[in-house]
């Protein structure tokens, strides 16, 4: 028998099949995609796209602003730490989508027609 702990050999075994479902069943973790999934959430909010559980286009302002409030967190806590790239994508984007709610909340109500 060995004296060695069985517990090594069981977090190993589990770190290597965690790596291995990541690798098959995901895509790589990238700053850009989370940051393109908050902006969607925004877009879904200011009636751009369809929401994916009514299949409707509803304008929820409240969830658009949140989602652009979270966009405005990644700046302040990110700064510094970005790349060019990244910072000039999650900026550019931050800036369309404040357009966007500003267009949208001067936009008069459609009144359904008798």
């Amino acid at each position: 028998m060995s004296d060695e702990p069985k517990e090594s050999t069981t977090e190993e075994a589990a770190e290597a099949k965690q790596h291995t479902m990541a690798d098959a069943n995901s895509p790589e973790a990238r700053f850009t995609i989370l940051v393109s999934s908050i902006a969607t959430q925004a877009l879904v909010g200011l009636g751009e796209f369809e929401h994916p559980i009514t299949k409707q286009k509803e304008i929820d302002l409240g969830s658009a602003q949140y989602s652009i409030d979270l966009l405005q967190t990644l700046v302040d806590k990110t700064k510094g730490n970005l790349n060019p790239d990244e910072e000039r994508y999650l900026t550019g984007i931050l800036y369309d989508l404040r357009m966007r709610f500003v267009d949208a909340t001067n936009k008069p109500e459609e009144k359904p027609s008798e």
